[in-house]
């Protein structure tokens, strides 16, 4: 950064219209003056270079210094969802702020060079080729996601003088918000990035780089640009009265790239409460003095001094603080007509509130200057504002979801930025998701896409599907589709090594559980009792155990011969193939993905054999923790039993002790959210469940259970209103504390896979 700020600036400023101004700039560059022994014009001096041009004299490890010596603390802040509790946070912040500083907003075309990369090294070797051209499909969506117009990254900092970062960073931290302080590269990066335009990257050092200050608008030449690009700074000249929460969230929202910058001054509290005061009693002067000559104030006279006599009594009692605010913008394009198009936008979505954005006419500098991260106010133009205001600007929302790295999930509606993030990165709670949606959502296809975009990079895939939606795409992206029940396709959870005395007992657990759901009806405390001492005693004894017909065996011998011959159909009878000895070469040589097809099975027998498929998946993680995923379809038929319901909340509890993410699907929205009062263990409802998934997504829902859906996530009303008429494939994603309108993107070779049928192709 340093060594490209010092280099010449090698184009010049635009000569002034007025021929007042050209002649005072002639002179000022010594052009047009001649000498005794000279009958032609000297040279002109040489523009300025590039650190003076932008105020900076020099870039330490841990912060810039401008050209007056200040040194400043430049903090990038992550972004919260706007709601009532933390814009009172937030402005409570404010309240505490003594000393000036700066919030910034900046928006840029995302680079995703690195997460292609990243993408492309975890891709597995032995991918089909089907697979490797959807894997090579989506490197290509985010490539053109980078040039796509409307697609933007939004970053958010906070700048103060270095002396007061820590101070600031506190405050911030006390509104909820996470702080951390740019240092080294990635501050050199976005210096560069904020003065000369554009997403934060390594720039040659030595390649030329042209700056062109006009009237309206400055032009920026950056190397292996032709003709380069353009910004135009605007400021806020005219403030709207009040100021609705998210005031500026939708001008953000317009998918313009621009810096926003908003300039804060803490007036002192005596001081405001003097001003006010005085304001008060000159409005009541004209008041009284209009009264006495017969007349009445005018409607905006009676305005002010009813907002000057509320705020000061605000000042007065601490709830209140007045600052002296700017606020300036700075578009960029491509070409002219876009930043018109650009200008006019922004500046109608003032208009809309009788706020009025001006020109800044020959003073393109010093809006520029206003909007780069130096504390710096260079348009020397203010206004007053009170904290409520001012919180309610809150640059800081919305959030974004996108971490660049893991894989891409869909692009955010509301930020029009990617959702880029890795469930198994360890930033997470865990790496659960629930995904509640009516039927015909596209709940199938999302959930497809996501096992397959798992797939490229090396994330093992077992889908427990009760309908054989998914038995095709597993079989086009070279995985393998076993039906439970079916001879040489059985599973063998009882199998368990005995090394770790914590893992047997959670295991001992989830078999009775599954041994409860297996009989058909609820087992009494004295069988319940029976059966665990069982269990505990037939993987006490010293030999090998092999499975379920060795246990069945034990239980005739030894232990509860009536619970026996309740199970004897999983032994020698029609399920005597559901639970084989088959599973341990299922565990030893995973496939890609696979997939547990249930259709053949009576519906009475699925929650049985889907327990028998998750304890295998289980085992396999407890065995060897590497990423994979498990996807649970229709999870409601396991929930409505009390053992199922148990099993599954532990299952999503212990999960992530073995990098294991669960995923569930249902679409009895209603049923999984409401509260059974008749259960004697409340905590296995439907709630537990969603309680242990760190990622929520809900697509389009039926109008009957969209109240029960909104109370359940606390959505405000306008979100409840748009799940209820999104289009397939839209949703919104709950994760990290906020709320991300996702549209879920797909490539034409992923769609291939993903609804592929054999005999289709070929």
């Amino acid at each position: 950064m340093k060594t490209l700020l010092e280099r010449t600036m090698r184009g010049a400023m635009g000569v002034a219209a007025c021929p007042a101004v050209r002649r005072a700039l002639r002179e000022r560059l010594g052009v047009g003056r001649k000498s005794d022994s000279q009958t032609k014009d000297p040279a002109p001096k040489p523009p300025p270079e590039l650190p003076l041009l932008f105020m900076l004299s020099h870039l330490e490890e841990d912060g810039p210094v401008r050209l007056d010596g200040v040194k400043l603390g430049v903090c990038e802040v992550m972004g919260l969802e706007l709601d009532e509790p933390k814009l009172g946070a937030f402005a409570g912040a404010l309240n505490a702020l003594d000393f000036p500083a700066q919030l910034l907003v900046r928006q840029h075309p995302p680079r995703l060079g690195r997460l292609r990369e990243n993408l492309k090294e975890a891709q597995p070797d032995d991918l089909p080729a089907q697979t490797k051209a959807a894997s090579e499909s989506l490197r290509g969506l985010l490539t053109n996601l980078e040039a796509r117009d409307g697609i933007l990254d939004r970053r958010f900092y906070a700048v103060c003088e270095f002396e007061r970062a820590d101070e600031l960073r506190g405050l911030l931290a006390k509104a909820g918000l996470s702080v951390h302080q740019l240092e080294g590269r990635q501050l050199r990066m976005f210096l560069v990035s904020a003065a000369l335009g554009g997403s934060p990257a390594e720039f040659d050092e030595d390649a030329p780089v042209g700056v062109e200050i006009n009237r309206l608008d400055v032009r920026v030449c950056l190397p292996g640009q032709t003709g380069g690009h353009l910004t135009r700074s605007l400021h806020l000249g005219k403030w709207p009265r009040s100021l609705a929460p998210g005031f500026l969230q939708s001008l953000m929202a317009a998918g313009a790239p621009m810096d926003l910058s908003i300039h804060l001054g803490p007036i002192p509290a005596e001081q405001a409460a003097r001003t006010l005061e005085w304001q008060k009693v000159r409005f009541e002067s004209a008041q009284s003095l209009s009264f006495k000559r017969g007349r009445t104030m005018s409607p905006e006279a009676e305005i002010a001094l009813e907002d000057v006599t509320r705020l000061r009594d605000e000042v007065q009692r601490g709830r209140e603080r007045l600052f002296h605010s700017s606020l300036s913008v700075t578009l960029h394009a491509k070409d002219e007509a876009s930043l018109k198009e650009m200008t006019q936008r922004a500046k109608a979505h003032f208009a809309a509130t009788l706020g009025k954005l001006d020109n800044l006419a020959f003073r393109q500098r010093e809006g520029l200057l206003s909007t780069l991260p130096l504390a710096l106010n260079a348009v020397a133009v203010w206004r007053t504002l009170d904290t409520s205001s001012l919180a309610r600007l809150f640059p800081f929302s919305p959030p974004d979801l996108d971490t660049r790295s893991g894989t891409l999930y869909g692009i955010d509606l509301r930020a029009c930025s990617p959702v880029v993030y890795d469930s198994w990165d360890g930033t997470h709670l865990n790496a659960n998701t629930a995904v509640l949606a009516r039927s015909g959502s596209g709940k199938s296809f999302a959930t497809k896409l996501g096992v397959l975009r798992g797939v490229t990079r090396g994330v093992t895939a077992y889908v427990i599907d009760p309908e054989g939606e998914y038995a095709d795409m597993a079989r086009a992206a070279g995985g393998r589709v076993l039906s439970p029940g079916v001879p040489g396709e059985g599973m063998n959870p009882f199998v368990i090594e005995r090394g770790n005395s914590e893992e047997l007992l959670q295991r001992i657990g989830s078999l009775r559980r599954l041994i409860e759901v297996m009989v058909g009806e609820p087992l009494g405390a004295e069988r319940r009792a029976s059966l665990d001492h069982a269990l505990a005693g037939y993987y006490a004894q010293p030999r090998e155990r092999t499975g379920f017909r060795d246990f069945h065996a034990y239980l005739q011998s030894d232990g509860d011969g009536e619970l026996a011959r309740l199970l004897r159909p999983f032994a020698t009878g029609s399920l005597r193939h559901l639970l084989s000895d088959e599973g341990d070469d299922l565990l030893g040589s995973e496939a890609l993905v696979t997939v547990f097809d249930l259709r053949l099975l009576e519906p009475e027998l699925r929650p049985a054999a889907a327990m028998v498929c998750t304890e295998t998946v289980w085992a396999a993680a407890a065995q060897d923790s590497k990423p994979r995923l498990l996807v649970v379809d229709e999870v409601w038929s396991i929930m409505q039993h009390p053992e199922g319901a148990a099993f599954m909340v532990s299952m999503a509890k212990r999960a992530r002790k073995h990098r294991l993410g669960l995923q569930f699907i249902t679409q009895d929205v209603q049923d999984l959210l409401s509260e059974d009062s008749s259960r004697a263990i409340t905590g296995h409802s439907g709630r537990a469940l969603l309680q242990n998934a760190a990622f929520k997504l809900l697509l389009q829902q039926d109008a009957a259970a969209i109240s029960t859906v909104g109370d359940a996530f606390d959505l405000p009303a306008d979100l409840q209103r748009w799940l209820l008429s999104c289009p397939r494939g839209d949703g919104l994603l709950l994760a990290r504390g906020g709320r991300f309108p996702v549209r879920v993107e797909a490539t034409p070779e992923e769609a291939e896979v993903i609804e592929w049928r054999p005999g289709a192709h070929g």
